[in-house]
């Protein structure tokens, strides 16, 4: 098995089953939808639900809190 398929799996078993209903629910209006749906849906997936995203690759700026 894929190692992405593993890791989607292992999310998808950790949902609640009214989650899982709405994944299933989104991925079946993916594979049957037009480019318009499917263009819709991807950026509806990428929106922001409050996610911080840390980012700890190195920079050309001094960090502003330790100075390193």
């Amino acid at each position: 098995m894929d190692s992405k398929v593993a890791e989607l799996l292992l999310g998808f078993n950790a949902l609640t089953p009214a989650q899982r209903n709405e994944f299933t629910l989104v991925v079946n209006r993916y594979i049957e939808g037009d480019l318009i749906t499917k263009d819709r849906i991807v950026r509806e997936s990428r929106r922001d639900f409050g996610i911080t995203k840390v980012d700890l690759g190195p920079t050309a700026q001094v960090c502003r809190y330790c100075g390193k």
